[in-house]
């Protein structure tokens, strides 16, 4: 019976029409990527309350450049989180990627220019080892929350839509970051969270690519 109805396309057409179900139509990357921040921050906070923190002086010396580096990292994350959520819906119009980049550089500047503001731009050598430890902690459950959300549209270009999530999600634990850590930059500070950035990129592209491929 079965091969007679594969065989006969107008059966199988008619079989397939009454089993299909009404599709929900997923709602815009720009809410989708808000929905996820209002999710994802609270969860890489609470994950974040287990490592040792202070509490950051905004008097001292740099803290404008340390509050509009927060600022800046929220625009690259919602950005970028808006643009992977994106990169997921076959045929839908992707912004253009020089704007991500942009938001890139001018976060990296502002870095930057932290630094070149601190008493001690250099550092010293492991200074950065909180900042790495403190970002994947807080990264890694908004991780799971992305390749979550990306998974209920999947994705034709999976290692791309993980790759610029891994980087918004980097960005937004650096925001969660900067509410317990000196507002003086250092070199050291940088790095380990260029390399932490780099970490979290790569675990969402090695572990969530065959959860979110089509």
């Amino acid at each position: 019976m079965e091969t007679q109805i594969m065989n006969n396309h107008d059966a199988l057409i008619e079989r397939l029409s009454r089993a299909a179900t009404p599709v929900k139509r997923p709602a815009s990357p720009w809410q989708r990527a808000l929905r996820w921040i209002l999710l994802a921050l609270p969860c890489g906070f609470l994950a974040s309350l287990i490592m040792p923190s202070a509490a950051a002086n905004w008097s001292d010396p740099g803290a404008l450049w340390a509050g509009l580096g927060m600022l800046v990292s929220l625009g690259l994350g919602v950005f970028a989180l808006k643009t992977a959520f994106a990169l997921s819906i076959a045929g839908h119009k992707l912004p253009q990627w020089r704007w991500l980049a942009a938001f890139s550089v001018v976060w990296l500047l502002v870095e930057l220019l932290q630094i070149n503001s601190s008493g001690d731009p250099v550092g010293h050598f492991g200074d950065g080892i909180y900042c790495y430890t403190f970002m994947l902690i807080a990264g890694i459950p908004m991780m799971i929350i992305a390749v979550s959300a990306l998974r209920q549209t999947r994705s034709l270009y999976p290692a791309g839509s993980l790759a610029i999530a891994g980087l918004g999600i980097a960005a937004m634990s650096q925001i969660i970051l900067g509410f317990c850590h000196p507002v003086a930059g250092e070199l050291m500070d940088l790095l380990m969270h260029l390399a932490a950035a780099i970490t979290l990129i790569a675990i969402a592209v090695l572990a969530g690519r065959r959860w979110i491929a089509i």
